[in-house]
């Protein structure tokens, strides 16, 4: 690398910028609105970056466009001539230029977190960290400048930074211990809205209200979603109608005895607009207030941070709260809705080895090597940029009800209902075309009343185990988290889709309905049925179809109990989770019967 000040020569340079940490800044959330707010920030980052190095007179090669809806990834690549009395060719210049615009965003979003009207803002060592090297031209042309970005940015990477911050009688922060807790929060927050924060937690926070943003939705409202839906649909019959007034009226009753508390949030992508005042209440508000247990007056105003008792009108409009939410429920029952679903999943997406692709060393799924040029790579670009597109535009709709969060091409991140998450896997998987790489899921199930951060934390080391386990990659993983904190995972190759259809059959809203006590029987037995299934797969399926038909509800059909004991089979035979490497070859389907039961039981 030349040292600070070195003109470069004739030909282009290469700058690359990295924005690192991303996913551990998304994970520090305790709520949706840190997790929207986290993603954000990084985009509005990389578009900063991206911004500031066109008007420097860089050519864009990562991202090629600057349409911060069709994703802007965390590393921003861009190339400088030399000559001309627009292009700046000093490396330092480059540098400040892109450490006073990071700077002053920095400040800017301080500012109006905190309502300053000085220059003084919190201090915030670490964030935002943007790392960077710079290549001038090379006899190699840009492959040998792309190598070698690449392996100074590696050995950047092995530097760590550390800045002197105050501690002194200072808490740390409930988001991250990374930075102290302010000692003075944001000024007109409500009680519940109160926290133990940073100035970047603050800022994470309030983002949305930073940008005029509209939100996010809450867990209880993703994992709503389709119950809600169903509620939209049949508003035109009596019971429902009645129903859900008087779950609304209920809901406006907490609202005037502790403000905030029923406010309407953003509604779910997908949910269809109803130009009634009671469909608009039930499309932006209802998510948490049609689960009958949230009806608990006393966590309720512990919610809304009462020191006193709930009052007796409180008490009385909790109970109608709940006794509303329960007629809704029955009579939707009656009409053929699937039961309240009280889990959701996040989903988490990640091509395999773009790396090594990027820098021709492996092949793109339809077996071609890439030529690196800024050309292909900006081509590459493009794409990924359409897949994001694609995968962000799929998952809003109502066949989905699903929230994206980070939707890079290369990277996803995503909430969806129970009954939704496997179809919405399996399609934004099927967005990805040959030319690019093969791509890894893990989905986790978890309750909407569970810890975001840890469900967030879980389902990227799920991802990571995945990767490793499944040779070759191309790897789906299937877990969840129950709110007792049980839980199990099974990791599958995605073999052209089949292994999320066989997970698929197990949601309670198909006809095969697995027993718990099935897993049990399986547990039991394993040793046999493992070496049951090397001696002869006819006798090993025809012994799995007898405890299926055994333990489903009311017994299964033989050609139901084939077909679902076909599906373990496969499922066990390709199972790649560490609970399986000192057990040999054969069929171990436990771990998928595990998942299937949760998503008999859930999965609606």
């Amino acid at each position: 690398m030349p040292e600070q000040g070195l003109s470069l020569a004739t030909d282009e340079a290469l700058v690359l910028v990295a924005l690192p940490g991303v996913q551990q800044f998304i994970v520090e959330a305790r709520s949706t609105s840190d997790v929207a707010g986290a993603s954000k920030i990084y985009v509005a980052l990389g578009s900063l970056i991206a911004t500031t190095l066109r008007d420097l007179g860089g050519r864009l090669v990562f991202p090629s466009s600057l349409d911060e809806t069709s994703g802007i990834t965390n590393k921003v690549v861009a190339l400088f001539a030399a000559g001309g009395p627009s292009i700046l060719v000093n490396q330092a210049e480059v540098v400040d230029a892109l450490r006073v615009a990071v700077e002053a965003k920095r400040r800017e979003w301080l500012r109006a977190t905190f309502e300053l009207d000085g220059d003084a803002v919190p201090d915030t060592p670490g964030f935002p960290l943007v790392q960077w090297v710079f290549v001038p031209s090379a006899p190699g042309g840009y492959r040998e400048q792309w190598m070698q970005a690449q392996r100074l940015l590696a050995a950047r990477r092995q530097v760590r930074d550390f800045r002197w911050v105050e501690w002194r009688d200072r808490a740390l922060c409930s988001l991250s211990p990374r930075w102290p807790a302010e000692v003075k929060a944001p000024t007109g927050l409500q009680e519940h809205e109160k926290a133990t924060l940073s100035a970047v937690g603050w800022v994470k926070r309030r983002f949305r209200h930073i940008e005029g943003d509209e939100g996010f939705p809450s867990t209880a409202s993703i994992a709503s979603a389709p119950y809600r839906l169903a509620v939209l649909e049949h508003l035109a019959d009596d019971q429902v109608r009645a129903a859900a007034t008087e779950l609304r009226d209920a809901t406006r009753e907490i609202g005037r005895a502790y403000p905030g508390m029923a406010r309407p949030e953003t509604a779910v992508p997908g949910l269809p607009v109803i130009e009634t005042e009671l469909g608009a209440w039930i499309r932006r508000a209802s998510g948490p207030w049609v689960y009958h247990d949230q009806w608990q007056p006393d966590s309720l105003a512990r919610e809304a941070g009462a020191k006193d008792a709930a009052p007796e009108s409180f008490r009385k409009a909790a109970g109608r709260g709940r006794s509303a939410a329960r007629r809704l429920a029955a009579r939707l029952d009656q009409l053929g809705v699937p039961a309240l679903a009280s889990y959701l999943a996040v989903v988490v997406q990640d091509l395999d080895g773009m790396g090594r692709f990027l820098s021709g060393e492996a092949a793109s799924t339809s077996g071609t090597r890439l030529e690196v040029t800024p050309e292909r790579h900006q081509e590459i670009s493009g794409l990924l940029q359409q897949v994001s597109k694609g995968q962000r535009d799929l998952l809003r709709t109502s066949d989905f009800l699903s929230v994206p969060v980070y939707v890079g091409g290369d990277d996803l991140l995503a909430f969806a209902p129970a009954a939704k998450a496997l179809l919405a896997a399996f399609f934004c998987h099927e967005e990805i075309p040959d030319s690019l790489r093969t791509s890894s899921t893990a989905i986790l199930f978890f309750h909407y009343h569970g810890g975001l951060q840890t469900a967030l934390s879980d389902a990227r080391v799920l991802l990571k185990q995945a990767k490793q386990r499944v040779p070759g990659k191309h790897a789906l993983a299937v877990g969840y988290v129950r709110h007792s904190g049980a839980g199990a995972s099974s990791i599958q190759p995605w073999d052209n889709g089949a292994s999320a259809d066989g997970f698929g059959i197990f949601s309670s809203t198909r006809a095969s309905r697995l027993s718990p006590r099935l897993v049990a029987d399986l547990d039991r037995d394993a040793e046999e049925l493992a070496r049951l299934s090397e001696v002869s797969k006819r006798l090993y399926q025809a012994e799995l179809s007898r405890l299926i038909r055994r333990h489903t509800e009311d017994g299964a059909a033989a050609d139901e109990a084939t077909k679902v004991a076909d599906v373990l089979d496969r499922l066990g035979r390709h199972e790649a989770s560490k609970w399986l490497e000192e057990r040999g070859t054969g069929s171990w389907p436990q771990l998928a019967a595990r998942v299937g039961v949760f998503l008999r039981q859930e999965a609606r």
